[in-house]
């Protein structure tokens, strides 16, 4: 699908709606004046004031034994013609309906809460059988009764299914003002305003109309919530007047953060971009007072309609032109990192529908190259990534450099003053002793084999490398062993029209591979390009020590040299949505590659779990690793995040791993990360501490990931609290005689009882823990 338009909608004011008096006309005018969309109520006052006086006489006859004390009795009468806003017609099409916000939903009163329910539903209804498929509700009042409101919402959900219900709420609770100083109170919980959402998502079970409609700020808010919020389904974002300032010219403008919002939705968003939903534009106020008294030579921005020979006013038209303005701007204040631009553009144009994009199609699994052959349009996508070879290339370089520098390879420079800059980056571990070392007894290739070369980037960067250091090309000899027999024919043609024959294309596959000539082994330079996005993941190990009893035992280089692995806890709530709606638990036990999804890391840091080197030092190919991690804001962990750091050659990295500035190096975008998803999402509260289980296990025919978690508080506990201690040393906490709690010490063991019955003692509290995933890889592991 194409990068979808940003739309512009508007709600005028209940007194506008009033003095049109029609809604196709007051909704056909906005859409003339360039709006995309108006919000207007589904029922008028008449319906609210219908509904109360029926409600008030339920309740009298109930005092009285009538109708009202027949169990179900409650029916709110449905809205007639005189109590509606809304009525039939092509303006629906480009109609938002807004829900009654006087209604109890979550009122504890049971009778109230029904007569909410039903109030809701006869809305619905209606709008249902207009044909307006999108609404927005107000946010809850009593937040004591949540699980009430939720339940209500929950069964309306249900029961309208192809109806998508938004709650609005504000991005971030405003801070208040301290009388007596007039400054401003810091906000205590930033993310109190998400955990609500999040607590009604959970509650609804991630239902997929169930989306979210959030409130611009009026102070500046902290990034990392609105960085929270990006990870939402994001329906509307409400845009007040009372939000914009006068420029120098008198023009209404947002302040900075304000545009900077706007920028990180509408680009993170790309795909599926929430409405700019204006109001307030149409009431008066100092600032609109201004831009309708001023002497600006431009009076066309006053929208104005005309209703039985008197002025209606609709609102200035410069608030819309300046948010034109902003998403126009958008390409030139970048908010994505490279990794994200090139992705969300390479969907764009994968002419994805919207409905795929929603679905567990749209979740990527990891490539299996060795079971699995590439197709060209893959190999083309992985080739646009100049900084991964660049960094490729500056290794062999460097790599080059120090095999030509030992006395076995003098020959093969073709001058003498050869590689002594070349990007500054070899390290020149050899030193050269003596006049007699540049003396050769006899003639030597330097051999270099490329393993899964692909259409051949890797070996045009070799020859580049070569050409670079003005090597003697005729006593280098290069080997490339490729398995699908389908890009063999592209290698061979390019080895025959730009390489000159130079290169020993061999169709085979590395691991069951044995030379048939002497160039064929010995190899001085082994460069691969097998990492996955969680390094090990594409079975990298497997094959490259499959090929090094073939290598030089005493001078040879691996490019990479070394990858390590790390884990991080991840929120992504699409992806877990789009796992549950699967119907299938298995899904939660695969690994996957989001490509679409929002995700978003729940610790400042990410935990190092392995690493290979090459040469191996033997050919155990099992990795497990016990990680801990602190994560200071609350959460939902709906599963672990993988990335990779590998050396090159001689320090040159390349990394997926969140550095905050995005991946190593900034323009890398071959790698999205690695997501091991939860059956059962972990919910955290604010400075908790988790656990991280990660084993990479491997059988004669595949290799697979186990992942578990255990999340911990730390209590501190009165120094008068009894210390039991095991019979191995370690302490635990008594909290009845004779039983020991499920309380983990954190002091050390050589910690004498006597400083702990005087000093505050801390425990480990475990708060929660999931299920070992993909136990022996029943539900996914790579094939050998």
């Amino acid at each position: 699908m194409e990068p979808q338009i940003v739309r512009i909608g508007i709600k005028p004011l209940p007194l506008t709606s009033a003095l049109v008096k029609s809604d196709r006309l007051l909704v056909q005018t906005l859409t003339k004046n360039g709006y995309s969309c108006v919000l207007l109520a589904i029922t008028n006052p008449r319906y609210r004031e219908n509904c109360k006086s029926y409600f008030q006489s339920f309740k009298d006859s109930i005092k009285e034994g009538g109708f009202g004390a027949v169990p179900g009795g409650l029916k709110v009468p449905f809205p007639r013609s005189n109590e509606v806003n809304i009525f039939t017609g092509p303006h629906t099409g480009t109609t938002i309906g807004m829900l009654s916000p006087w209604i109890e939903l979550g009122a504890n009163d049971p009778l109230i809460n029904e007569f909410s329910l039903q109030v809701l539903s006869n809305e619905i209804a209606y709008a249902q059988f207009l044909g307006v498929r999108k609404l927005l509700l107000a946010p809850p009042k009593d937040l004591n009764h949540l699980a009430v409101f939720t339940n209500s919402l929950n069964s309306i959900l249900h029961k309208f299914s192809d109806i998508e219900i938004s709650i609005s709420l504000p991005i971030c609770e405003d801070p208040q003002t301290n009388p007596a100083t007039g400054e401003l109170i810091p906000i205590i919980d930033p993310l109190s305003t998400w955990d609500m959402w999040n607590t009604i998502r959970i509650h609804c079970n991630y239902h997929r109309n169930l989306t979210v409609s959030l409130a611009s700020p009026k102070q500046n808010i902290p990034e990392h919530v609105v960085n929270r919020w990006l990870l939402e389904p994001i329906r509307f974002y409400l845009i007040s007047s009372s939000r914009f300032i006068p420029n120098s010219k008198g023009y209404p403008v947002l302040n900075k953060y304000n545009q900077l919002i706007i920028w990180k939705i509408i680009q993170k968003k790309v795909l599926d971009p929430p409405i700019l939903l204006l109001h307030g534009v149409d009431k008066e106020s100092d600032l609109i007072a201004n831009l309708r008294n001023s002497s600006l030579e431009d009076k066309s921005s006053q929208a104005y309609l005309s209703v039985d020979g008197n002025k209606v006013y609709l609102g200035d038209l410069s608030f819309l032109e300046y948010l034109k303005y902003l998403i126009k701007s958008s390409p030139s204040h970048n908010q994505l990192l490279p990794i994200e631009e090139f992705t969300l553009k390479n969907l764009a144009m994968a002419n994805l529908d919207r409905s795929e994009l929603r679905s567990i199609k749209s979740l990527q699994t990891p490539l299996q190259p060795l079971s699995e052959n590439l197709n060209n349009a893959t190999y083309k996508v992985f080739e646009q990534d100049q900084a991964k070879y660049e960094c490729y290339e500056r290794a062999m370089i460097s790599s080059l450099m120090d095999l030509i520098n030992l006395p076995r390879f003098q020959h093969v420079r073709n001058l003498p003053n050869f590689g002594a800059t070349a990007f500054n980056t070899s390290s020149l571990t050899v030193t050269e002793k003596g006049p007699e070392a540049n003396v050769q007894q006899f003639f030597e290739y330097l051999k270099i084999l490329v393993i899964g070369p692909g259409r051949g980037p890797l070996i045009e960067r070799l020859f580049a490398a070569i050409k670079f250091l003005n090597l003697d090309l005729d006593k280098v000899h290069i080997t490339a062993i490729e398995k699908s027999p389908t890009v063999m024919v592209y290698l061979s043609q390019r080895n025959q029209d730009f390489w000159n024959g130079k290169v020993d294309v061999v169709n085979a596959d590395v691991r069951s591979w044995k030379p048939q000539v002497p160039t064929q082994s010995g190899f001085h330079l082994v460069i691969s390009e097998l990492l996955g996005s969680f390094g090990c993941n594409e079975l990298s190990p497997e094959c490259l020590y499959s090929v090094e009893q073939y290598c030089d035992p005493d001078n040879s280089i691996f490019i990479p040299k070394e990858y390590t692995s790390f884990v991080a806890p991840a929120i992504s709530p699409s992806i877990y949505t789009k796992l549950l709606e699967s119907n299938d638990l298995s899904k939660f036990h695969a690994c996957y590659v989001p490509l679409c999804d929002e995700y978003d890391t729940l610790s400042s840091k990410y935990s190092k779990l392995w690493t290979f080197q090459h040469p191996l030092r033997n050919g155990n190919m099992k990795r497990q690793a016990h990680t801990t991690l602190h994560c200071h804001r609350k959460g939902t962990i709906h599963g672990l995040l993988g990335f990779f750091q590998a050396e090159l050659y001689n320090g040159i990295i390349i990394s997926n791993c969140p550095t905050g500035s995005g991946p190593s190096p900034h323009n890398l975008v071959s790698w999205l990360p690695f997501f091991m998803p939860l059956e059962q999402p972990m919910q955290l509260t604010d400075d908790q501490e988790l656990a991280i289980f990660v084993k990479r296990d491997t059988a004669p025919d595949r290799v697979w990931y186990e992942w578990s978690l255990e999340s911990y508080i730390y209590l501190a506990l009165p120094s008068e609290t009894t210390i039991s201690r095991s019979s191995n040393n370690s302490s635990s906490v008594i909290d009845q005689p004779g039983r020991l709690s499920m309380f983990s010490s954190t002091e050390q063991n050589g910690t004498s009882r006597s400083s702990l019955e005087t000093e505050e003692y801390q425990v480990r509290v475990r708060t929660g823990t999931t299920r070992i995933h993909n136990t022996n890889g029943m539900f996914h592991s790579m094939k050998l």
